[in-house]
């Protein structure tokens, strides 16, 4: 899956809730009401800007400062 920024993540969101409420509308509307579908898309849409991959930057600034300095070997050394 390709990584994604935050801005791209919720514009996706955005768009696939839409079209999932389109489709519902279209090939489920007789058999449950809009508000399933919503509620459905609503929680498909969060999952997919929580979990969906970030880029290395974002996960890179949430870690300690020290941390990056170990992973390199550097450090401060007594």
């Amino acid at each position: 899956m390709p990584r994604l920024k935050l801005s791209d993540r919720i514009t996706w969101a955005v768009l696939g809730w839409i079209f999932f409420n389109l489709l519902w509308l279209k090939f489920l509307d007789a058999y449950a009401p809009l508000w399933v579908g919503t509620i459905i898309a609503t929680v498909a849409a969060a999952a997919l800007i929580a979990f969906w991959p970030r880029p290395q930057e974002e996960l890179e600034e949430e870690e300690e400062p020290g941390e990056a300095d170990r992973k390199q070997g550097g450090g401060s050394r007594g």
